[in-house]
């Protein structure tokens, strides 16, 4: 898929009335805080949260690693109806996602059979989300709101 398609599939989704779900509060634009998040590997790393068609959003995860190394990205399908989803891009897995409430999301990640457990949360106020894993602890900084027009 070529960045314009992509661009273009973001920006739709971002703006069809209506597909504001439960899980709004993840929905944006949002930057690793590297001031906050001590025991990350990442000089840089954003998300880009949309709505998708029938609920949950699709998760667009760009990083760089430090000194200018490399860098990736990858595409979350995120849906909560309990089936698992194939992400695509740098590190392929399986993730079934599971909203605990509008601000929580419990992520269940299977590599070739390797499960790992871990968190999504955003803060009450909407500024920040933590993604708590079982060896770290990163803190994002929403930068932009995405709020489908009335």
């Amino acid at each position: 898929m070529s960045w314009k398609t992509l661009g273009a599939l973001v920006l739709t989704l971002a703006f069809c009335p209506g597909l504001m779900a439960q899980s709004e509060a993840f929905h944006g634009i949002w930057e690793i805080n590297l001031e906050k998040t001590t025991n990350y590997f990442q000089q840089s790393q954003m998300m880009i949260n949309v709505p998708a068609p029938g609920g949950g959003f699709i998760s667009t995860r760009a990083q760089i690693r430090q000194n200018n190394e490399s860098s990736s990205t990858e595409i979350h399908p995120v849906g909560f109806d309990g089936k698992p989803y194939l992400t695509t891009g740098g590190d392929v897995r399986e993730i079934t996602y599971r909203l605990i409430d509008p601000r929580t999301i419990e992520r269940t990640h299977n590599r070739d059979g390797r499960i790992s457990v871990d968190r999504e949360q955003v803060s009450e106020d909407g500024r920040t989300m933590t993604v708590t894993q079982a060896d770290r602890v990163r803190i994002y900084d929403k930068k932009f709101n995405l709020v489908a027009p009335a």
